[in-house]
């Protein structure tokens, strides 16, 4: 892929999303967060001009931030890697995804078991198309990418023909090896990426080789996200504080 201002364009995804990305569709499975970053947006214009220039600074923050936010999010089902996921659980709904995070040498197994709480209408064993970005460590030498994050191709569509193709895109044997890869897991299924297939890979010849389950990155409150949330309201606050100083003094 070619021309992404957020993704990396040295790695191309085997099986790209290829999906235009529906904003309204996005914003009814991540409402809290779209309407806080909009809701940012708004109160940084409204201080900017109701309360004092000097919050110009602040709506440019509050641009960027939406800007790059959107931007990311069109190009992660643009340019990101496909691959099938499957429902593991519905109570939380969890969605279980394999990929190998190998850049190209080597053989490095994952399964990612997600938090899914917007998606509905689903049952334990259903088939759903998923579209993940692949996060790189900071050490270039390391033979594989330590984490993805898959997100369901429902978030970002609602057309049933795009669904279609995506899922007729996954061969069997990566549904085979999927459910082969789920045996090896304890139940009842936790959020978090996991290790698989460990004799017949590359994962033994790592420092570590215990079995890795990272912090759960939700889609509907992971970890950076909630840390972007937190400085949202912040400003939102302070905003709000100055305000309410200025028309008391």
């Amino acid at each position: 892929m070619s021309n992404n201002y957020t993704v990396d364009d040295n790695s191309i995804a085997s099986n790209p999303g290829n999906t235009e990305l529906n904003k309204w569709v996005w914003f009814c499975h991540n409402k809290m967060f779209v309407s806080l970053l909009t809701l940012f947006l708004i109160c940084s214009l409204l201080a900017t001009m109701v309360i004092d220039v000097m919050y110009f600074l602040v709506t440019v923050i509050a641009v960027v931030m939406n800007l790059y936010y959107w931007v990311n999010k069109k190009e992660h089902f643009l340019s990101g890697d496909s691959n099938g996921g499957i429902v593991v659980d519905t109570y939380p709904t969890l969605i279980a995804v394999n990929t190998n995070l190998t850049k190209g040498y080597g053989h490095f197994p994952v399964v990612k078991i997600m938090k899914c709480t917007s998606l509905k209408n689903v049952s334990v064993g259903d088939r759903v198309p998923t579209v993940a970005l692949y996060t790189a460590s900071t050490n270039d030498d390391l033979a594989h990418w330590l984490d993805f994050n898959p997100i369901p191709l429902s978030y970002a569509t609602n057309d049933a023909k795009i669904i279609k193709l995506a899922m007729q895109s996954y061969p069997n044997e990566q549904w085979e090896e999927l459910e082969k890869y789920l045996l090896e897991l304890e139940k009842p299924y936790k959020p978090g990426l996991y290790h698989v297939d460990k004799e017949q890979s590359n994962w033994n010849e790592q420092l570590n080789d215990s079995l890795s389950i990272l912090s759960s990155i939700e889609l509907e409150g992971g970890s950076g996200r909630i840390n972007l949330m937190k400085i949202v309201i912040s400003v939102m606050v302070f905003i709000a504080i100055l305000y309410g100083l200025k028309i008391f003094i």
